[in-house]
């Protein structure tokens, strides 16, 4: 961009707004949107780093969709995201911006995890449906807040864990509820990989870059100082702004093992682990086993960063069922049934689908029809708690037993302060 360009682009999108988020008008409620020109869905884009433009594009290969305005703290992301869209999209650097503009249907969320929740809350006060990518929250408080203000204001939310619009994983599904496998037991995920021995490394502490706005980047997080692993793409390995690997890939696992076995919520938890392989900075585990209890069966997560020798001696990442009569894989390029021996089951295997671009199609078809989307927010909510819970008894160094209808751990009061997390002045939940 040129400099002269540079400034007004700058200037355009440096608007200052109040603090406190405002109740939208009550004519915006509970009601389909009013489709912008040749009967489109109007749409904004908050977040413009790697997996927003990958959102934009699979957003924008629809013909029913028009993108209006995109938001973010750092000058470079909004040039990217300008170049990308042709120069077409009004900018702006606070996304309460966006939330005011009346033309807008629906936002396109794809900020770090820690601004998901309040994105979320002022795009259903503003009458706006949400497109939120994984995880829901970062805390469990957070999750049910957003559920709450989805409902209340009879807003349609999607979270992307675009698995569940997969054929191949809906096949799968629907083959261990008919019994294929027979009574499952046990099902494993797990992630692994090789990060040792540096990691991200150890980086200084320094002056943000030109053009980020990093007190607005932290927005409710802790203040800290800036530091490049605390920052894009690596922030999701601190506490302060995600949930490590469990909540991150660990969210797209655990999501299909709740679907299949049609539960909701595990009856306990038990997780150990620590930074055991790598030397870098992050305060999430490198090393971690996650024990769930579920009525009649147990569901494990096991993570690795310091070794990738496949779980199941094939796969660095996936999903596996065990029952009585076979076992069960599946991941994003297919799924393979083994039979046990003796067992009249026949061995099957698939390959994979499409996930990204259905997932998108059914948000944006429900946007029309009004119905909860395949990944409604109660259902993100659900397995986004189930991760939260995992990290929360890895931090006490106990196993904790949740009630889900109460939405409280009945025998540890002491872990029931990470059931929310705290957000720095001026922002409230």
């Amino acid at each position: 961009m040129s400099e002269m360009s540079r400034r007004d682009f700058l200037r355009k999108s440096g608007t200052t707004f109040a603090v406190a988020l405002g109740a939208a008008a009550t004519d915006m409620l509970n009601i389909a949107p009013a489709f912008g020109a040749n009967d489109r869905i109007v749409m904004g884009w908050i977040g413009c780093g790697g997996m927003g433009r990958n959102d934009y594009g699979l957003f924008s290969a629809n013909p029913d969709v028009a993108f209006a305005a995109l938001c973010d703290v750092d000058d470079s992301h909004l040039e990217s995201a300008m170049a990308l869209s042709g120069g077409k999209l009004q900018p702006y650097r606070d996304f309460r911006a966006v939330m005011e503009r009346k033309d807008i249907d629906a936002v396109l969320i794809a900020t770090p995890d820690h601004w998901h929740c309040l994105t979320t809350i002022a795009a259903c006060e503003s009458g706006k449906d949400v497109y939120v990518e994984k995880p829901l929250a970062t805390s469990i408080g957070e999750g049910r807040a957003m559920v709450n203000a989805a409902r209340r204001y009879g807003r349609v939310v999607q979270m992307g864990t675009q698995q569940r619009s997969g054929a191949h994983f809906q096949q799968v599904v629907q083959l261990i509820r008919e019994g294929a496998i027979g009574k499952v037991t046990l099902a494993r995920t797990w992630n692994c990989s090789n990060e040792a021995p540096d990691g991200m490394g150890l980086p200084e502490d320094g002056d943000p870059p030109a053009g980020v706005d990093y007190d607005m980047w932290l927005g409710p997080a802790p203040k800290r100082p800036f530091n490049p692993n605390r920052f894009h793409y690596s922030w999701r390995w601190f506490f302060d702004y995600a949930n490590g690997m469990l909540g991150d890939w660990g969210v797209h696992l655990i999501d299909i093992v709740l679907w299949a076995m049609g539960v909701q919520a595990p009856i306990s938890v038990c997780a150990t682990g620590g930074k055991f392989a790598v030397n870098d900075n992050r305060d999430t585990p490198d090393t971690m086993e996650v024990i769930y209890e579920f009525p009649g069966f147990i569901h494990t997560y096991s993570l690795r960063k310091g070794n990738e020798a496949p779980l199941d001696g094939k796969h660095g990442y996936g999903m596996q069922f065990h029952g009585t009569k076979g076992t069960l894989f599946v991941d994003r390029e297919g799924w393979e049934l083994i039979p046990e021996p003796e067992s009249a089951t026949e061995a099957r295997k698939g390959g994979g689908s499409a996930q990204n671009e259905p997932h998108v199609r059914n948000f944006l078809d429900c946007v029309r029809s009004r119905k909860r989307p395949i990944c409604d927010v109660e259902v993100g909510y659900r397995t986004t708690v189930t991760c939260i819970l995992g990290n929360i008894s890895y931090l006490t160094g106990r196993k904790l037993y949740w009630d889900a209808e109460a939405e409280r751990i009945t025998n540890d009061p002491a872990a029931d302060r990470y059931l929310t997390r705290p957000y720095r002045a001026p922002w409230r939940l």
